[in-house]
């Protein structure tokens, strides 16, 4: 046991040791000269083409954020899945079978929450109900601010 930990350890230290060492190394040796090019972004080897740092639509962040929370979803389902029939013959199919509905529940409120926010409909301003609709933006008034 003592010799396990005292290899992870001393693994451990040799990583940490060679990635640090190879920084140190490329600090010390390498060049250190500004230029114009290198104070330049890099836009995929296309010189860029007005101003670079442009604002995005939130709606962007927020889908990608979701995007992200379905495919973890899918990344969690997964053994689930994969096991479920050895699970059901130990007798624990039902238990797996529970968290499973548990946790699809949470995430199938979670969707109709973002649904009803309207954050899947690109056509309503993030923060107004889909029932409002953009009336309120063709009669040039905003219910938030009266």
């Amino acid at each position: 046991m003592a010799g396990d930990l005292f290899s992870l350890a001393l693994y451990t230290f040799l990583i940490l040791a060679v990635a640090s060492g190879g920084l140190v190394t490329s600090m010390l040796i390498g060049k250190r000269k500004k230029g114009f090019m290198k104070e330049e972004p890099y836009e995929c080897g296309v010189p860029q083409i007005g101003e670079t740092r442009t604002e995005f639509n939130v709606r962007f962040f927020v889908l990608s954020m979701l995007f992200v929370l379905f495919d973890i979803e899918t990344v969690l389902l997964a053994p689930y899945a994969m096991t479920f029939l050895k699970d059901v013959g130990s007798g624990k199919g039902v238990e797996y079978l529970a968290e499973v509905a548990i946790f699809l529940a949470v995430l199938g409120f979670g969707l109709l929450y973002a649904w009803r926010k309207g954050v899947l409909d690109w056509n309503v301003p993030l923060g107004h109900s889909p029932d409002e609709g953009v009336q309120h933006l063709i009669a040039g008034t905003d219910k938030k601010a009266a």
